[in-house]
């Protein structure tokens, strides 16, 4: 066996700037920054190890290695090539004919996808697939396959498509902690020609829970990589190679203002994908007047104004009446729709929530059964 290549605990609090925390009597635990890591640690004359790659692959660097020295980079020149070409067997180019909407000169339209299973399954934006007649899936080593549509969701703009192969690299999915104001994010596609498949751009997370007014139900994350049309529904990525988003959307009048969906979303509709076959979504059966100084994105807890219930509705049964005023859900402030909506996606049909409401300038709290939207 060759022998590990080891690092003073010290020495990488020096190097790094990490905050690492070695704990217990026996068996020692690596976290850092709070958060608990299966790194292997050993004690030798009362000071402790810690395995170097490991630790330098659990940050986020390039750890390169010979047989008498092992060298981590955490220079984005040595990191996001290798990201790139670990996550390009994953990601791939969707391209077809279109019915309707926006083509290019010869009725075809292109995007991206990102493998989800090494079965054939290939995550996607709808908007990308809805209105496609013949879907092809081309991989990174140009090989084309037909796909067909297992799911879409329009709401949350996502959907699975399936090609007929096996032994995919599926991408790995990240966790929401990753997404931070400030860090790096890479983002892969598709632009604006096939010939420009599993193109790479490279930005930071330039905001959260931003809102796109009028095109999507749900938070987004906003990033200055460049995104252009047939990035759509491409992976973006954290310096893990990890995906925390989906890249949707860009502003044409602006620079560097383009969105993600997050992976928290993408979780939360691939679940209900495969457990139910569709997104089951909630309603009170109310329609209502959100809070524009929200909208502008002013602090306001003024909450959700309802304008019309719904007969028969869960609304009307528990007591709801128009002008309440719902300001939130499970004690989760809501003040636009998109707060509501994210507030839902906790909320199977059938389940009690308590609402708070606001009527007549008094606070009540009602706790009601939800129905299905249909």
């Amino acid at each position: 066996m060759k022998k590990r290549y080891l690092v003073l605990l010290v020495v990488m609090i020096l190097l790094l700037s990490f905050n690492f925390l070695v704990s217990g009597a026996t068996q020692f635990k690596l976290s850092i920054n709070g958060i608990s890591t299966d790194i292997g640690t050993t004690t030798v004359n009362n000071k402790i190890y810690v395995d170097a790659e490991a630790l330098a692959n659990q940050l986020g660097f390039n750890a390169s290695k010979t047989s008498k020295s092992i060298n981590i980079s955490t220079k984005n020149d040595d990191i996001i090539p290798n990201i790139i070409k670990s996550i390009s067997p994953s990601v791939v180019g969707i391209i077809g004919n279109i019915d309707s909407g926006d083509s290019t000169a010869d009725g075809v339209v292109l995007g991206t996808g990102i493998i989800i299973k090494s079965g054939g399954d290939i995550l996607t934006n709808a908007h990308v697939v809805e209105d496609m007649s013949r879907i092809v899936v081309v991989l990174t080593d140009g090989t084309g396959y037909q796909a067909r549509i297992k799911y879409i969701d329009k709401p949350s703009d996502l959907a699975v498509i399936k090609i007929d192969k096996i032994g995919l690299t599926a991408a790995t999915l990240g966790k929401m902690q990753d997404i931070v104001i400030g860090k790096t994010a890479i983002a892969i596609g598709t632009p604006m020609s096939f010939q420009n498949r599993n193109s790479a751009s490279v930005g930071v997370i330039s905001g959260l829970n931003r809102s796109a007014d009028g095109f999507y139900q749900y938070k987004l994350i906003q990033t200055d990589a460049a995104i252009n049309p047939g990035n759509s529904g491409g992976p973006l990525l954290t310096t893990k190679g990890e995906v925390i988003g989906i890249n949707s959307m860009t502003t044409v009048n602006a620079q560097g203002l383009s969105y993600a969906i997050p992976i928290d979303t993408v979780q939360y509709v691939l679940n209900h994908f495969y457990k139910y076959g569709k997104v089951k979504r909630v309603t009170l059966g109310a329609d209502f007047e959100e809070d524009y100084v929200a909208l502008y994105g002013l602090p306001s807890r003024n909450g959700l104004k309802i304008t019309n219930i719904e007969k028969g509705s869960c609304a009307e049964k528990y007591g709801l009446k128009k002008d309440d005023f719902i300001y939130s859900i499970n004690g989760v402030y809501v003040n636009t729709l998109v707060d509501l909506n994210e507030a839902y996606k906790s909320v199977l049909p059938g389940n009690k929530i308590k609402v708070g409401v606001r009527r007549n300038g008094k606070v009540q709290s009602f706790n009601v059964v939800m129905d299905e939207l249909k």
